[in-house]
Order: structure tokens, then sequence, then C-alpha cells
């Protein structure tokens, strides 16, 4: 069934998008739209990780909700850049969504998301990066996370949503629509993901310590796995000017019209059916072309 709950990695190509984070008050306003997307879908966050030109998460629920999660997170990260910088450059990342099948691709893809700074050669542990999830697992109940120390090591005071004024609560959360339970809990400006992370489902792909060890010990092998079976589920990839040609040209030829915007709901499955399985056009880009929900490309197209 397409509508089952499943595991999603959702990741974005750093080539596309250089300037999606260029300071830290960049990497603070993505964490709290994270949240906000959080509390605004029922795609559950299990864990993530942001670069300063892409992110990695680990997602489970409906299809239709994780695709909900990534386009709130691009929609509301970019009118938060439209509003604080005056070249927008090619800030918002375009997320592909992978579904994940088997378990031992499912422990991969959960360890290569939050070992992503560790890997991209910044010199941090999983557990001591702020811009992730990695300090939220398989610790002791007492531990102090590192969004409540400061700099210097101080421990900062949470404070929750609610006592914020309203100016406040627009300010942390970058949407004048959407909002987070005032029970949620802030510290040093950042949502806390402690209010939203999956912390005990991710801890259950792995169940032990142990397991969770050997795993952090990411090889290439590994590493390899999860990149080929994205491209296996990608397909080839083409430029967006491409896929468009592509589709009016296809268009003309089964239906007669070059704007497969005019096409019927049936004539519109037909033509995506096409690109995708003659031509690899990425469900993404098929939704584009055809003015369809993602998911419905999905849904009749694999």
């Amino acid at each position: 069934m397409k509508n089952e709950k499943q595991f999603f990695h959702l990741c974005s190509d750093g080539k596309e998008s250089r300037d999606f984070i260029t300071s830290n008050k960049d990497f603070v306003a993505a964490m709290n739209i994270i949240a906000v997307c959080a509390a605004n879908t029922e795609a559950s966050v299990i864990a993530f990780s942001l670069q300063d030109t892409h992110y990695h998460f680990l997602l489970y629920g409906e299809m239709t909700e994780c695709i909900r999660f990534r386009d709130t997170l691009e929609k509301t990260y970019r009118h938060y850049v439209s509003a604080s910088r005056k070249d927008t450059g090619n800030a918002v990342p375009a997320g592909e969504l992978y579904p994940i099948g088997d378990n031992d691709y499912l422990m991969n893809a959960a360890i290569y998301t939050i070992i992503q700074p560790t890997k991209d050669k910044k010199p941090v542990m999983p557990f001591d990066y702020p811009w992730g999830s990695g300090s939220l697992y398989f610790r002791y109940r007492n531990h102090i996370h590192i969004w409540h120390l400061d700099d210097e090591g101080n421990t900062l005071q949470e404070i929750t949503f609610g006592s914020l004024t309203s100016t406040e609560k627009r300010k942390t959360l970058h949407s004048h629509s959407l909002s987070i339970p005032e029970h949620w809990l802030i510290c040093g400006g950042i949502i806390l993901p402690q209010n939203y992370v999956d912390i005990t489902l991710f801890e259950s792909i792995f169940k032990t310590h142990n397991c969770y060890r050997v795993f952090l010990g990411n090889s290439s092998k590994k590493e390899e796995e999860i990149l080929m079976r994205m491209a296996q589920y990608k397909g080839i990839t083409i430029e967006d000017t491409e896929a468009r040609r592509l589709g009016s040209d296809t268009s003309k030829e089964m239906f007669g019209t070059s704007f497969p915007r005019r096409l019927t709901p049936h004539q519109k499955i037909k033509l995506a059916q096409n690109l995708h399985r003659k031509h690899n056009i990425s469900y993404r880009q098929i939704a584009s072309i055809v003015n369809l929900p993602e998911d419905e490309i999905r849904r009749y197209t694999t």
C-alpha cells in the first residue's frame, strides 16, 4: 500500500544550493524551521543533519506527509532567506525523497544521516555537532545535550515557546501561519530537537549500544551502498530545463500540444509514466512539468 508508513531518506544536493547556510544565524533559523515542519506535518523526524550546502533527514510516515514535510521546509526557509538576505542566490535546496526498504539499508541510512559533518571533514564528532540530532541517541537520561551549553560551557536556561511574545514567536518560527506547541522548550534561541525527534524509534533501529557503535564506524563500502541505492531509485539525472523540454516534446508527440499543464488528468498520468520510464526523469521534475502532486506521480508510475 502506497499510504502505509515507512522510512524515508530525505536529502538535497550540495552542488545545487551552495548558499543554503552562510552563517550561524542561518543554522539557527534552519533548526527552528525543522521544528515547525515537524509540528505541522505527520512525518516523524528520526534523525537529521544540516550542512552548509545541503541537508539529510531520516523520516518516518506516509509518503504524502513526508513530501509535505519537505515542501514546508523549502517554502518556509525560502521565506526566511527572502526576508534576511539581499541576494538569495542558490539558497533553497531541492530535496529528494528516497524510500527505505530492508533493515540493513535503514541502519546505514540512519548513520549516514548523522555522520555528515565528520564525513565532510569537519573536526567534530556527530554527538558534538550542534546542527544535527547526533547528540540525542544512546545517552544517559540526565545527559546535558549540546544545545543547553554556550561557547564557554555555561548552562543556558530553558524557556517555553508559550512564554515568548507574539513578535518573538514569529521571529523564532520564521512563519506567520504555522506554529508549534506552547510547551515546547527553547534554549539559546533554538527550539530543542528533543521536542520532536523520535529518539526511541532511532534507538530501536540499532537495539543496543554496541550495534550502534559498530555502525558508527562507517566504512566507504556502506557509503557506496547508500549512494548506489539513491542513484538506482532516482535514475538518470538531468537539468530542469532539459526535463521541461522533454516534457513539452513528449506531450506534443503524444497529445498534440506542447503544454503539459493543459492536458487532462488522465493524459498527465500517461505523460508522467512515459517521462519516468523512458527518460528516467525524477518524480519531482515530472510533478512540476504536469502540475500534479508528487505523491500522485509516484503512485501511478511505480
